[in-house]
């Protein structure tokens, strides 16, 4: 049973959090003034939180769409925070979550949303789970990335020293210099949130490279035959995950006409990884919301050139 942790404040345009039974998992809830018809649980990224979708939260819920998000184990304000958990324990949370939110409102549809690593651990369940009660999933900067099979020697130090050092943290931003967003305030304020992870242990970044490449194996399994309606948002100025590995997915895949049907992409030429929080954020808002209520009218899709429109961009990432 999902159980309220704390009361709600006026100034907090009905944001609520949660705990999930035993495993007190932290949720936020935004949910609009009116009746609505559409649900979306969103999956947050690697060292984040929930709180990443307090923009697009409150946007959706402006527009008569109700969000919900939490902190996967290992992050964010859960009691575990800093550890970390494989893939399994993730897609069995998530699978129970939307089977309650479906139970407590059959008359609601539900979607699933995925961001970064949030993606990854989306698409790795809807491949394993396919009756999934959700009538569609949104794919935001997904992190598909088969990164072990195409750096094979620079993932093997990483690996060694995850087993002998696990516990042992680094500064990610001593390693490699990236842009995650062109939202500056967004950035300085991330860097001095308590409960995003700045410093991950070698554990979790074995992990989290782990994780990747099984949802890369599922991304490819998924994308043969969908069964559900999906949405995928590519920043082409993404400085955290490469293009190259959803470009050999889909390249098999454009000539099939299932794959004009049951998937749409959008490509931002000017949006980084945090999509959702950078300065065009509401443009791709928008589009969601446009393609959770079916406004297809409103949102411009041209998946025949999608693979020419990837490769021609101007940003190139370094390990591409």
């Amino acid at each position: 049973m999902i159980s309220t942790s704390c009361a709600i404040p006026k100034s907090s345009k009905n944001e609520v959090r949660y705990s999930l039974d035993a495993n007190q998992l932290e949720f936020i809830e935004w949910e609009p003034s009116s009746d609505f018809s559409n649900i979306i649980l969103k999956v947050h990224g690697y060292n984040d939180y929930s709180n990443s979708f307090d923009l697009s939260g409150k946007y959706f819920a402006n527009h008569g769409i109700k969000s919900m998000s939490f902190d996967l184990n290992g992050f964010g304000r859960n009691a575990n925070k800093g550890e970390w958990f494989g893939l399994e324990l993730h897609i069995k949370n998530i699978a129970k979550i939307i089977k309650k939110i479906k139970k407590n409102n059959p008359e609601k549809k539900i979607f699933l949303m995925g961001e970064s690593m949030g993606g990854a651990i989306t698409i790795s369940l809807l491949e394993k789970q396919k009756e999934i009660p959700i009538e569609g999933v949104v794919l935001v900067a997904p992190a598909i990335w088969n990164f072990t099979e195409t750096n094979f020697f620079k993932s093997l130090p990483l690996k060694l020293m995850s087993k002998i050092f696990p516990k042992l943290r680094i500064d990610s931003k001593g390693l490699i210099k990236v842009r995650a967003s062109n939202n500056n305030y967004i950035l300085k304020e991330l860097s001095k949130d308590k409960f995003f992870i700045h410093k991950p242990s070698l554990e979790s970044l074995q992990g989290i490279i782990d994780l990747m490449d099984e949802s890369f194996l599922n991304t490819k399994k998924y994308l043969q035959d969908p069964p559900f309606k999906t949405l995928i948002l590519i920043p082409l100025r993404d400085e955290i995950v490469p293009r190259k590995p959803l470009i050999s997915i889909i390249s098999d895949l454009n000539q099939k006409n299932y794959f004009l049907e049951k998937i749409k992409i959008n490509l931002y030429e000017e949006s980084f990884h945090m999509i959702l929080r950078d300065l065009q954020g509401h443009q791709i808002m928008n589009d969601i919301k446009n393609w959770v209520l079916d406004d297809s009218s409103k949102t411009f899709y041209n998946n025949k050139s999608i693979l020419k429109q990837l490769k021609d961009a101007n940003f190139v990432h370094r390990l591409d």
